[in-house]
């Protein structure tokens, strides 16, 4: 049978895709785990934020005598507060909350602050609510591991699924974190948080709860007739807390109006680091600590639902058991090991040459005969 130019290309193109397969099943076979900059620190802060979980469970459950609810906190944290209490303020989704609850999340705010370059000692404003208090655990592990100093205002109002169990509010939380001698940072300030950050739509017996859980917790009050005078005084307690020293970034946890001013739902500002807010074409209604700190040139980080995040990083949406430590891409990742891709790809394109170039071919036979030709004969005895 004639051996036509048609079945040589055949057979060259079946070597080639062989020798494709067979490359990327050795490189599929001996992948590598590739840390992130600043690895160990991150994980630091990870396990840091495990550490402070487990201890404020311990103290919910055993200190409190409280039972977790596993309909609302299927993952047994106990950081899920209940759906109604007095001090809820507003309603919250659950699955944000429960994908809030994890401490890899604390790695994701570490390369936060240092794509923002801060440093230790450098000042971070921070606004929290207590909506969200798996978020404000990971944001204190992150902040105590770089070793920052922050300047904590909260609004102890929650929405569902929150810190809303009135004897176990956020700023509990963390009097609980520095007496068990885990993290050592308090609010400089409270208020009782919603519309007006005074806990204006609360009855008057509830509001009397929060400000019970502020003065329990030795915490200033902050007290305003408005929003608008909320937020002022909020600024003065950040440049005061100063003391003159620059404020490096602002934090703000959830989507609380003393913080930003306005509604999520009317501006929405996606969870991450910003650095352009200060520039976007939008009509402020009111502008409240993050945009006020944005105009003046600080990067702003905001921290509200995290399930695109957790999705973007491959960590779990509404867990339903604890996420272990290095879950998802946040910490380090399998990846080919790149002086083998190198070396395959530079085999793989010298026989794509050979294989191509007919001459090349030719040669190498004919230098191969020519060899075989030059050779003596064996001489017999």
């Amino acid at each position: 049978m004639a051996y036509t130019i048609e079945a040589q290309r055949r057979i060259l193109v079946a070597i080639l895709a062989v020798a494709a397969i067979a490359g990327l099943f050795i490189l599929e076979g001996t992948k590598v785990y590739r840390t992130v900059p600043g690895h160990d620190q991150k994980v630091a802060a990870v396990q840091l934020a495990q550490q402070a979980y487990d201890v404020l469970r311990s103290y919910y459950v055993d200190d409190l005598g409280r039972t977790i609810d596993l309909g609302d906190d299927p993952a047994n944290t106990g950081l899920i507060g209940p759906r109604s209490s007095p001090i809820k303020n507003a309603a919250g989704n659950n699955a944000g909350k429960r994908t809030s609850v994890n401490p890899n999340f604390a790695a994701l705010i570490v390369d936060y602050f240092q794509q923002a370059g801060l440093e230790p000692g450098d000042l971070v404003a921070v606004g929290l609510t207590g909506s969200f208090a798996g978020t404000n655990v990971n944001l204190y592990a992150a902040i105590a591991t770089m070793g920052l100093e922050p300047i904590v205002i909260t609004a102890v109002g929650a929405s569902s699924w929150g810190a809303t169990d009135p004897e176990f509010t956020w700023l509990d939380m963390e009097r609980v974190l520095a007496e068990q001698d885990i993290i050592h940072i308090r609010s400089a300030a409270a208020s009782a948080g919603g519309s007006d950050d005074m806990g204006g739509s609360k009855s008057a017996e509830d509001r009397q709860v929060i400000f019970q859980a502020i003065a329990r917790n030795e915490i200033p009050l902050i007290e305003s007739r408005s929003i608008d005078e909320s937020i002022t005084k909020r600024m003065d307690a950040y440049f005061a807390k100063a003391r003159g020293g620059e404020i490096d970034a602002f934090v703000s946890v959830g989507g609380g109006i003393a913080n930003l001013g306005f509604n999520l739902s009317d501006i929405p500002i996606p969870s991450g680091l910003h650095y352009d807010i200060a520039s976007w074409p939008v009509n402020w209604p009111r502008e409240g600590p993050l945009v006020q700190f944005a105009n003046r040139g600080v990067p702003i980080i905001q921290l509200g639902l995290l399930q695109g995040l957790a999705r973007r990083y491959e960590l779990s949406v509404a867990p339903k058991s604890m996420p272990p430590i290095g879950e998802g891409t946040l910490l380090g990742k399998q990846g080919y090991s790149m002086p083998l891709v190198a070396l395959i790809t530079v085999l793989y394109l010298l026989l794509a040459l050979f294989l191509m170039l007919p001459s090349w071919r030719r040669l190498i036979v004919r230098q191969g005969t020519r060899g075989s030709a030059a050779m003596p004969p064996v001489a017999g005895n």
